[in-house]
C-alpha cells in the first residue's frame, strides 16, 4: 500500500493549530515506529540482562565476604589443628601401652587397692586411635578409691574409669569396706600407615 502524498504547500497554509496537530501526529507516529521495531524487541533482552546483572552483583557480594572470611578459618584451621596434635601427644604408642597398663596397676596397688580382676581386653579401632579397655575388680577403702581415681587423672597418658559399679562389703577393723568393679579404658594411637595396611587387608604388625 503506497503511503499517501503530503503537500507540504497545503500543510504550511493550514492554521497554526492545525499545523501543530499534524507535527504532533507525526511525533507519535515517528516514536511508534521506533519503539516498534527498535526499542521493543530489545525490552526483553534487557529485562533479562538487568536480572543476570543482580544474581552477578549477589555472586560478588557472597564471594566477597567468603574472601573476607578466609583469614578467620585459616586460624581456626590452625587452632583445630594444633588442638588435636595436643591431644594426640596424650595417646600412646602400641610399644607405650604395656608400660601404660602396668602404672594403671600399680596406681591401684600404691593407692592400698587390693586388685582381684586385672583383665586387659581386646584393643577398638575408633578411626586414628583405638581403644584399649582394661576390666577390674577392686576392693579396699574408700580413701584408696579416692586416692586412685587421682593416680589416674595425674597419668601423663589418656585413662577414663567407666562403667563404676560400687558396693559395700562389710567393715574390717570398724572401716567400711569397698568393692568396686568398672573398666580403665585407655587409648593408642594408630599410625596412618597401620590404617593404610588395614585398609588393603594386609596383617597388622604385632605389638
Amino acid at each position: 500500500m503506497a503511503l499517501p502524498k503530503i503537500n507540504l504547500d497545503s500543510v504550511l497554509k493550514l492554521p497554526l493549530a492545525k499545523r501543530v496537530l499534524i507535527l504532533l501526529a507525526i511525533n507519535i507516529a515517528v516514536g511508534g515506529l521506533v519503539y516498534w521495531f527498535l526499542t521493543g524487541p530489545k525490552y526483553g533482552e534487557i529485562k533479562k540482562l538487568n536480572v543476570e546483572l543482580e544474581q552477578l552483583t549477589a555472586k560478588l557480594v557472597e564471594n566477597r565476604q567468603i574472601a573476607a572470611d578466609i583469614p578467620k578459618y585459616i586460624r581456626e584451621k590452625e587452632e583445630m589443628e594444633a588442638k588435636l596434635a595436643a591431644a594426640v601427644a596424650q595417646l600412646p604408642n602400641a610399644k607405650e601401652i604395656p608400660d601404660l597398663i602396668d602404672g594403671i596397676s600399680s596406681s591401684a596397688e600404691r593407692s592400698g587397692l587390693k586388685i582381684q580382676i586385672f583383665r586387659p581386653g581386646k584393643e577398638v579401632p575408633k578411626g586414628f586411635y583405638a581403644e584399649v579397655p582394661v576390666k577390674m575388680n577392686v576392693e579396699g577403702r574408700y580413701e584408696s578409691l579416692f586416692e586412685f581415681s587421682e593416680k589416674i587423672g595425674s597419668l601423663p597418658r589418656i585413662v577414663n574409669l567407666g562403667g563404676m559399679n560400687i558396693a559395700s562389703t562389710g567393715h574390717k577393723n570398724r572401716v567400711p569396706v569397698l568393692k568396686a568393679d568398672f573398666t580403665a579404658t585407655t587409648f593408642r594411637f594408630i599410625p596412618q600407615s597401620e590404617v593404610a595396611d588395614k585398609a588393603e587387608g594386609k596383617p597388622g604388625k604385632k605389638k
